[in-house]
């Protein structure tokens, strides 16, 4: 019974430090990107506290996608223009085809515009439809692949990363 009571008390303690740790994770990407929109960087790199990098941070600019934002005339546009690809459905709804749909946001993602180009050559705007931008966000990628990661649990586990803010929370367990 005390092998249960330990791996109760065990899967306890790791699910409240989940929690915390997904919480700080949720926070110190918030001051990350923060302070990557303070500042001119689009690449950061990631060094333990005796220099070794360990991984990199690097802006994220994502594309504008297009965003049906009016489906009747998306739909009213299609018919006009490629009347093949609308589908009539037994309720009567007209709807445009999910690959010719795919397609065009697929064109549109391309010029970055909602607008694509006729057969005939002429550019147009697809009625129905916006653009929306991205949110502006950052990836880390660590050295090595899992290299990175085993330099950084070292040192956790050799105590050279106390200083850091949210870690030492962790470590002192705070108040839930």
């Amino acid at each position: 019974m005390t092998n249960l009571k330990t791996r109760a008390l065990e899967e306890a303690v790791l699910n409240v430090l989940e929690k915390k740790v997904g919480d700080a994770l949720t926070a110190a990407r918030a001051a990350t990107q923060a302070a990557l929109e303070d500042s001119d960087v689009e690449r950061q790199g990631v060094r333990l506290p005796d220099g070794t990098k360990v991984a990199a941070i690097s802006v994220v600019n994502p594309d504008a996608k297009p965003d049906v934002s009016d489906k009747d005339k998306l739909v009213a546009w299609v018919a006009e223009h490629a009347p093949g690809e609308i589908v009539e459905e037994t309720i009567t709804v007209r709807r445009v085809r999910p690959a010719y749909l795919t397609a065009l946001v697929k064109t549109m993602t391309e010029r970055q515009a909602a607008e694509v180009v006729l057969e005939s050559g002429e550019i147009v705007t697809v009625p129905g439809v916006t653009m929306k931008e991205g949110t502006r966000t950052h990836s880390l990628r660590f050295e090595g692949g899992d290299a990175g990661r085993a330099l950084v649990a070292a040192a956790w586990a050799s105590d050279q990363l106390r200083h850091l803010t949210a870690l030492g929370e962790l470590v002192a367990g705070g108040a839930e």
